[in-house]
């Protein structure tokens, strides 16, 4: 079933070689009757499978979830997963100012309806004898892993209950206050093999 409810903004806040780093991702709410720890939950749950993509030289501090419609409310911060406070992947990380980059697909051509998820703690193990490229091998496993997300947090066959994945465009849903017009749900993705910079993004462009 599509998502009815809300937008919610999850933050992931990591620590990388003594550097914060943070992704941001913005949620549809399924139901409009879930609970705050009910949002927890699946944001946790979501983290638990994005981990997998990151060093476990990483360490994520707190997770935050903010309800940005109809207008903002508090925000809520909790911790993940018991023992799920690092990234899954045993291996250093990189350089920390390098990302990988992953674009995410709403099925409508132009950019105000896609964004880019820059995902940090990128593991050694998994480049190529070129520093900013990705081995083939593992551009598969990153599909995986992009595979059970969307499994699990997609609108409109995910198995979650609570959050459906998507982006957040400014120019079609506004920023002050944000709508629910401007939330798309993300349906297919794309792992590039190039290694990005990370970097901040203006709001609702992007992810």
């Amino acid at each position: 079933m599509p998502a009815i409810g809300e937008i919610y903004r999850i933050t992931l806040v990591m620590q990388q070689s003594g550097q914060q780093v943070e992704n941001v991702f913005h949620f549809r709410e399924r139901t409009g009757l879930s609970t705050d720890d009910q949002i927890k939950d699946d944001a946790r749950d979501f983290w638990t499978l994005y981990r997998t993509l990151i060093s476990s030289n990483v360490t994520l501090t707190e997770i935050r979830a903010k309800r940005m419609t109809p207008i903002p409310l508090d925000t809520l911060i909790f911790q993940p997963h018991s023992g799920e406070s690092n990234g899954g992947l045993a291996a250093t990380a990189t350089n920390n100012i390098l990302a990988a980059v992953t674009t995410l697909r709403t099925g409508l051509s132009g950019k105000r309806h896609r964004g880019r998820c820059y995902t940090p703690g990128v593991s050694t193990a998994i480049l190529t004898d070129e520093d900013n490229k990705i081995s083939s091998s593992s551009l598969t496993a990153r599909d995986g892993v992009w595979n059970s997300i969307l499994a699990e947090f997609n609108d409109a066959t995910g198995t979650a209950l609570h959050l459906a994945l998507g982006i957040y465009s400014s120019l079609i849903g506004g920023t002050n206050p944000m709508t629910v017009a401007g939330w798309q749900a993300v349906v297919q993705y794309v792992n590039r093999p190039i290694l990005g910079s990370q970097r901040r993004r203006r709001e609702g462009v992007g992810a």
